[in-house]
Order: structure tokens, then C-alpha cells, then sequence
């Protein structure tokens, strides 16, 4: 019989998340992830699971208290016994010019963006090294190319783009040891983000003509977990109706 594989999601109680946690579960993977306030959604979640029967487990933690975290991680692998995958996809909107931004918002938005993605990675590569195993994919954006630079979406553009070179880096890094990283980069997506449709990007803006739906930013994460992917990483795929990647 095969074994059940685990992944750690974060952020998956709505949004992105919440529908790569459904897909999961949907083919027998138990999930685990930590919310911050929204119990009421954590008890949807954890509803979801006990009605597939598919063990898994949510926490109350904040992604960037890094003792709360490494507890969890920990508590993963001591629950399960393995994490097979890691899906790093809680983020902040944090859209403003340099000029405007207070220091507040920039280690906010590197703080869920950049250094939680970078610490979870730290917490479970051991674990993925002696078993000569991982996945991890890390949720990035794609409306434009942030990495050549993004007036006025400060400081989102400038740690999502570290986030893809980081991505890049570890690839190179531990693709001897099993373990592939890549990143799926959506472009605007309908019921995602926590920006009022008022202030989202205009549907007119994009090339498809309609905001992309969870469903098709969830595919490239799975196919990314997949065995049929063994050989892929470092490996960007952006989901965005046309927009620049």
C-alpha cells in the first residue's frame, strides 16, 4: 500500500490556498497549515478535512513567529512522519511608491513575502534531505516583471522578486539531494488577495479579458508535485491571462 503523502500549505484556509488545499485533499494528500485570525474560516477548513477523511491539521499561528513555526514544523513531521511538499503561499498586499512606504511596511511585506517562505524551507530541508525527497513550491505574481522593477507596487514587487530569485538559488542548490523548487506566479486572480475589487487591477488591463480563476493557478502547482516532474526546477510558470511574466 502507498504510503499517504503530507503537505505543509500556508495560507490555506481561503483564497489560492484554500484551493490548492482542496485539490490535496481530493487525491488523499493530507494538509497541514496555521491561520492567524480568520477562525471562522479555520473551522471550514478543518470541516473539509474531517468530511474526507483525510487526516490533517491546522494550527493558530502567525507565519512569522519563527519559534511558533519551527514548533509546527516539527509537530508535522512528529504527527505524520514526513512532509513531502511544501506550498509556501501566504502573502500581503502591500502597493505603494518607495517614497510613500513607512519602514513598518516594508518588514511587513518581507517579513510574510520573502522571510517566512526562507525560514519554512530552512525548517523542513534536513528532514527532505534524509529522505532524499521534497517538493516545494512557493506562490509568486506575475501581473508584471517585477524583477526588472514595478513603480508604485512597493514593497509586494521588489520581496516577490527576491522570492523568485530564492527560488532559483535553492533549486540549484538541492536538486542533488531530491528536492525540487519552482514557483507558480499568478497574474490577477478572482477570489484571491485582499484588495477591494475598486482597487485591483482594471479586467480591461488583461489581455484574456477576465481575471484568472483559482482553478487554473492550482494545475502548475500540482503538476510541480508531481512525479512526472522529477527533473523540473528553478522553473517559473505564470498564470496571468497574457500579462508580462
Amino acid at each position: 500500500m502507498q504510503e499517504r503523502r503530507v503537505a505543509l500549505v500556508t495560507g490555506a484556509t481561503r483564497g489560492i490556498g484554500r484551493g490548492i488545499f482542496t485539490r490535496l485533499l481530493g487525491e488523499g494528500i493530507s494538509v497541514a497549515t496555521v491561520y492567524h485570525r480568520d477562525g471562522e474560516a479555520a473551522r471550514a477548513w478543518a470541516d473539509q478535512a474531517a468530511q474526507a477523511g483525510v487526516p490533517c491539521l491546522i494550527e493558530k499561528i502567525d507565519v512569522r513567529d519563527y519559534e511558533g513555526m519551527e514548533c509546527f514544523a516539527q509537530g508535522v513531521i512528529d504527527k505524520f512522519g514526513q512532509v513531502d511538499y511544501l506550498i509556501n503561499n501566504v502573502g500581503g498586499d502591500i502597493f505603494k511608491t518607495i517614497y510613500e512606504m513607512t519602514m513598518d511596511d516594508w518588514y511587513a511585506s518581507q517579513n510574510l513575502i520573502l522571510n517566512a517562505p526562507v525560514f519554512l524551507c530552512k525548517q523542513l530541508l534536513p528532514h527532505m534531505r534524509r529522505r532524499n525527497f521534497g517538493r516545494i513550491v512557493n506562490i509568486g505574481a506575475s501581473s508584471k516583471n517585477y524583477i526588472q522593477g514595478a513603480a508604485g507596487l512597493s514593497p509586494f514587487a521588489i520581496h516577490k522578486a527576491a522570492l523568485t530569485v530564492f527560488t532559483r538559488t535553492l533549486a540549484l542548490e538541492e536538486i542533488g539531494h531530491g528536492i525540487t523548487v519552482n514557483m507558480v506566479a499568478p497574474g490577477s486572480t478572482r477570489d484571491a488577495g485582499g484588495k477591494p475589487e475598486g482597487e485591483r487591477l482594471p479586467v480591461a488591463a488583461i489581455p484574456i479579458g477576465r481575471r484568472v480563476d483559482i482553478a487554473e493557478v492550482v494545475e502548475p502547482v500540482m503538476y510541480f508535485l508531481s512525479d512526472a516532474a522529477a527533473a523540473v526546477t528553478g522553473q517559473v510558470i505564470g498564470v496571468n491571462g497574457g500579462m508580462s511574466t
